[in-house]
Parts: structure tokens; C-alpha cells; sequence
């Protein structure tokens, strides 16, 4: 993998990419992302790990070793409200974001999924602005509001399996609102970016 990784070095340098291992989940691979991570660093390749931090922390430290950017999922605050939506709390999640930022100072891009129905109230809104600008401080450098699409529908459907999200896609306006809870705890917000 590394030796295709390479080859694109030079588009990397000169477009200020980088190699983001993302998912499902790169921390379910553990070993494999610590070493593909490492060779790119250890060959001045910029790194970045998109994840929800899902993972013990002694697992996800390792990983982070290598990493130049954490693109960090947040899909809900409320515990019982995660669990219920994703199958898991969302407490060592939070932990370990808080863990990366203070104890690490990676620059982080808060990544927010806005799900009609689902995570898009005020309160949890509100709830998972002030917990980026209050908890993980200046490593944030972003937060992306990521709009609900239908794309995966039509590919459930193909495989036979019932798609259990049932919701439509957030309007602009709405979006714009999200966008300003975020800006108004001093969070550099962006729709669908």
C-alpha cells in the first residue's frame, strides 16, 4: 500500500494534501493505520484520520502518533440518544477527543452529520458547539456541517436491506441557523465542506 501511496508524493506536496485513512471506522484496523500512518510521516507525507475515536485510549494514542490532522466525528451528545441511533455510547468518544486535544494538540476539523430528526435539535446543536469550543479549545480549526443525503438508499435497496434512516435532507435555512449556533461560539463553521 505504502509503495502506491508514494508514488503520489509529489501531487501531495504540490496541493497541500494529504493521506486520510477514513472509513467506516480506520481505528477498527488499529495496526494497520499506525504503520501506514507512520511511513507516510516518516516520508514527510501529511497524515490525517477521519474517525468517530471509538477506540481505547492506549489504541487510539498510538495511532495519533502519526497523524498531522483528526478529522473527529461528533453524531450526537446525549449518551442514551447516541447509543440508541449508532449502538454505542458516546462517552469514550468524547474522552478520547478531549485526551487528543489536550494531550496531543492536534489540529482538529469537528465534523457534525446533520440528520433531520435525528441530531438536528437546538439543544444538541447547541449542546456539540459549546462542547468543541468549550472542551477541545484552540485545536479546532473547523467545524463542517455535513448534510443529510439519500445516496445510500438506492444502494441498500440493491443489496436487499431495509434502510432505516427515514428522514429527508436539511433545507439551506436550516443549515444557515446550525451554521450560526456554531459561529456564535466562535467556531469557524462550513455546510457540506
Amino acid at each position: 500500500m505504502f509503495e502506491e501511496i508514494k508514488k503520489d508524493a509529489i501531487f501531495y506536496e504540490r496541493s497541500g494534501g494529504s493521506v486520510t485513512l477514513s472509513g467506516g471506522e480506520p481505528l477498527a484496523q488499529p495496526q494497520f493505520a499506525t504503520s501506514i500512518l507512520g511511513l507516510c510521516k516518516g516520508a514527510y507525507i501529511h497524515t490525517a484520520l477521519e474517525t468517530c475515536g471509538h477506540a481505547e485510549w492506549g489504541i487510539f494514542e498510538e495511532v495519533l502518533k502519526s497523524v498531522d490532522l483528526l478529522l473527529y466525528d461528533f453524531k450526537h451528545m446525549d449518551p442514551m440518544k447516541h447509543k440508541k441511533y449508532t449502538g454505542v455510547s458516546n462517552r469514550l468518544m468524547l474522552d478520547n477527543a478531549r485526551r487528543a486535544s489536550h494531550k496531543l494538540s492536534i489540529p482538529v476539523w469537528a465534523r457534525i452529520p446533520v440528520i433531520p430528526g435525528y441530531n438536528d435539535s437546538a439543544k444538541n446543536i447547541e449542546a456539540t458547539a459549546r462542547f468543541i469550543a468549550e472542551e477541545l479549545g484552540n485545536c479546532v480549526k473547523r467545524a463542517s456541517l455535513l448534510p443529510y443525503h439519500r445516496l445510500g438508499e438506492t444502494r441498500f435497496e440493491r443489496l436487499g436491506v431495509n434502510y432505516s434512516v427515514s428522514t429527508s435532507p436539511p433545507s439551506e435555512e436550516h443549515l444557515q441557523e446550525l451554521q450560526r449556533v456554531f459561529e456564535r461560539f466562535g467556531l469557524p463553521a462550513y455546510i457540506g465542506e
